[in-house]
């Protein structure tokens, strides 16, 4: 790979005026459906590229907010959360389901505090290491903890290849102190860093890898539930707090 280089990119976002400053994203269908029926979202744009990606405006508790459902994957989320921020949006709250690489039961609330960086978006935005740090965990885990939550904390093992998750490359994470995997998470608190920006996640749990099996779970067929709920209104109520 080539050696990262801070210089300004030769292609930019566009500045956008969204009117808030900050905006909630989460990636699954049924998680965004949560927004969309608590929440009177209204659509206000579409971001250009490849993907069609609908931006909506909404108020909560009298704060203007942005909503957007993120592609799944590194470098198409990055590449949504540049378009989005950058002109008034300067704060991402991004929410979704992840794997469980410990014994950590299905639909519990995890915060990472720190992803380790097996994709390979992050390297354009920063210079090569093991994990980046979530900076804003503790934030999160004490709204979630505000709003009756209970939540666990600890690492999670961002990858481009969930094809290639094997029993080894599982083992060495959760050595590492990896309780979660996940696909954006590395990449995004990067580019935040990059540009200045403030970034705040969390996870459900869906499947698991800390068997012997896989264990499937809910993640191929998933349904709205209590839990995913609670994520959408946890992740505006935070939001709210930005």
């Amino acid at each position: 790979m080539i050696e990262f280089i801070d210089e300004p990119g030769i292609i930019l976002p566009e500045k956008r005026d969204l009117g808030a400053t900050v905006a909630v994203t989460t990636f699954s269908d049924h998680l965004f459906a949560e927004l969309k029926n608590r929440y009177s979202l209204r659509k206000i744009g579409v971001l250009p590229g490849g993907l069609i990606v609908p931006v909506y405006g909404f108020e909560a508790g009298g704060k203007k907010l942005v909503a957007y459902q993120s592609p799944v994957g590194a470098p198409a989320a990055v590449g949504a959360l540049e378009e989005v921020a950058g002109g008034s949006v300067k704060s991402v709250v991004a929410f979704g389901i992840c794997g469980a690489l410990t014994d950590i039961p299905t639909r519990n609330f995890v915060v990472p505090d720190r992803a380790f960086r097996d994709e390979g978006t992050s390297y354009h935005y920063r210079a090569p290491s093991d994990f980046i740090e979530m900076k804003n965990s503790k934030r999160v885990k004490k709204q979630l903890e505000k709003s009756g939550l209970q939540c666990v904390v600890g690492g999670t093992w961002t990858t481009d290849g969930f094809y290639r998750e094997t029993r080894s490359r599982a083992a060495c994470m959760r050595e590492r102190g990896c309780i979660a995997v996940d696909m954006e998470c590395s990449a995004l608190q990067a580019v935040c860093d990059y540009r200045g920006y403030e970034f705040f996640t969390f996870f459900i749990t869906a499947d698991s890898l800390a068997g012997e099996k896989w264990e499937p779970n809910y993640i191929l067929a998933p349904d709205a539930t209590d839990a995913d709920g609670l994520a959408a209104v946890c992740a505006v109520e935070l939001a709210r707090t930005i």
